[in-house]
């Protein structure tokens, strides 16, 4: 077991209730999505794993580590083996794209030598080879989202979340990013997916958590898909 929610909760301090009472388990090696309106809590949930934000009540264990009783010296080694990609890609846009991949690598002070290897792996991986001095401006935005999750994926982590990431792409665009997604999934990453793209979430065939006013609504594995 990877990620385990129980009843968490998270009410803010303007009394937004994001999330009521959340429990589910995902196991290592599953590709879930987190679907649900706009306000529903997929973001707050993706934002607990790691550790922007804390639950006002419950528990979250990630690789049997309690985020609750984490201290802060400890988040920065959580934050090591977890990715995210971001809806609006937050790349620098004063360095190129090996530099932003890179730049993953040096925060937690890897080898030089270690980094140039693995930063030349990821960016072949996302089908950016050749790419590699171009900055994010002279990139389209499915290139700049394969840079960001290029960046996500540097440092080998167990999970990889990923938020809204198609939602800026064109529909063609978002399905090959769905694609490497996928691809990723099936060299052993966890994925977890908050999305509102139905038409990429049924064509997956993959689990669907599915959040409504911070309230788990449905839990749906891949078979239960055709009956929606």
């Amino acid at each position: 077991m990877l990620v385990q929610f129980y009843n968490v909760s998270k009410i803010y301090s303007n009394g937004v209730k994001a999330l009521e009472d959340v429990s589910l388990k995902i196991d290592r090696g599953e590709f879930v999505f987190l679907m649900g309106p706009s306000g529903a809590g997929k973001s707050t949930m993706t934002k607990m794993l790691y550790r922007e934000e804390t639950p006002s009540r419950g528990q979250i264990f990630v690789a049997s580590r309690s985020l609750v009783r984490m201290k802060k010296k400890e988040i920065p080694i959580l934050r090591r083996s977890i990715g995210v990609v971001f809806q609006d890609f937050k790349l620098l846009e004063n360095k190129t794209v090996y530099e932003n991949v890179a730049f993953a690598m040096e925060v937690i002070g890897a080898h030089q030598r270690d980094k140039r290897s693995r930063v030349l792996e990821v960016i072949q991986l996302v089908g950016l080879k050749g790419k590699e001095n171009s900055f994010p401006h002279e990139l389209s935005g499915g290139e700049q989202q394969r840079v960001g999750i290029a960046r996500a994926l540097a440092n080998r982590p167990l999970l990889l979340i990923a938020d809204e990431p198609t939602g800026n792409l064109d529909m063609n665009t978002a399905q090959e990013i769905m694609e490497l997604l996928l691809d990723i999934n099936r060299k052993g990453t966890t994925v977890i997916m908050a999305t509102h793209a139905w038409e990429l979430v049924k064509a997956a065939h993959k689990r669907v958590i599915t959040l409504d006013r911070g309230k788990v609504v449905s839990d749906l594995a891949p078979g239960d898909l055709k009956l929606c």
